[in-house]
């Protein structure tokens, strides 16, 4: 079943910054089954929380936009705006997708989800993404801002380009490779203290800290080769400046890299 909400807002006043905020509960198609959730916004921040009512999830917007001012207004009439905030929500066999209209400001979108929600989230620009007491596969990116996750369990894909990434993990999913990768920001991990797996390491201006014992690979820096000739495509070679270590024995690959930054990787 497919089902959509609309929700907009129409604000009247003639003040500098004017706030609106919308909130709607969705019905999932199957309350029995695990939901996802897919957020993606131009501007503003996203806070997701577990624990929403059995077979729901709520989303929450509230903007705040600068109105720009307005010229040659009649006399003894005022201006009604209509950029008010506004979001629409689809729900399709429990995929929720969340998405916000174009405004002069940032759109903040708080939800509540099931804890077991697998989460895809992304903004582009003037927000944090926050993420707390959810269990399942979490992608996370944001362009300029930061990252935080807190209490979250499963497999984390975290991705920055201007912010910090910092990361909170309950426990983990066996067997899951993980990514935390900002280009501009410290990146802070908290992991189980059974956690299995090889790290892969990079910082260009930064330094590694960790109290896990990290088992370290002799010889790191070899070339990687990538013959593509077959195919059409060309032989390259290329140096990986990764470091490699693992820690209770090895398992799947997490990847810790910034280019800018500290990486500091705590055992819970």
């Amino acid at each position: 079943m497919n089902k959509t909400f609309g929700v907009g807002a129409m604000l009247i006043g003639c003040a500098a910054v004017a706030a609106a905020q919308d909130k709607v509960t969705v019905p999932l198609s199957n309350p029995s089954q695990p939901v996802t959730v897919k957020a993606h916004l131009i501007s503003g921040s996203i806070t997701v929380t577990g624990g929403a009512p059995a077979g729901q999830v709520v989303v929450e917007s509230a903007s705040a936009k600068s109105r720009r001012a307005a010229g040659n207004v009649p006399e003894g009439m005022h201006r009604i705006d209509t950029s008010g905030g506004a979001f629409d929500v689809e729900e399709d066999h429990n995929v929720v997708t969340i998405g916000t209209g174009h405004s002069y400001g940032n759109e903040n979108v708080s939800i509540q989800v099931p804890a077991n929600a697998s989460l895809q989230l992304k903004s582009i620009n003037g927000g944090k993404i926050e993420v707390s007491g959810v269990s399942g596969e979490l992608e996370i990116e944001n362009i300029n801002g930061s990252i935080v996750l807190n209490n979250v369990s499963g497999s984390v894909v975290a991705s920055s380009q201007n912010g910090a990434v910092t990361v909170g993990l309950d426990k983990v999913t066996a067997g899951k490779p993980m990514s935390f990768t900002t280009l501009n920001g410290k990146i802070d991990v908290t992991l189980p203290a059974d956690t299995k797996a090889k790290l892969r390491l990079k910082t260009d201006n930064g330094a590694v800290y960790s109290d896990f014992d990290v088992k370290m690979e002799a010889d790191t820096n070899k070339p990687v080769v990538v013959d593509s000739r077959g195919q059409g495509g060309k032989y390259r070679i290329r140096m990986d400046h990764s470091v490699y270590g693992s820690i209770n024995g090895g398992g799947p690959e997490y990847r810790f890299e910034t280019m800018n930054g500290s990486i500091l990787i705590h055992k819970k």
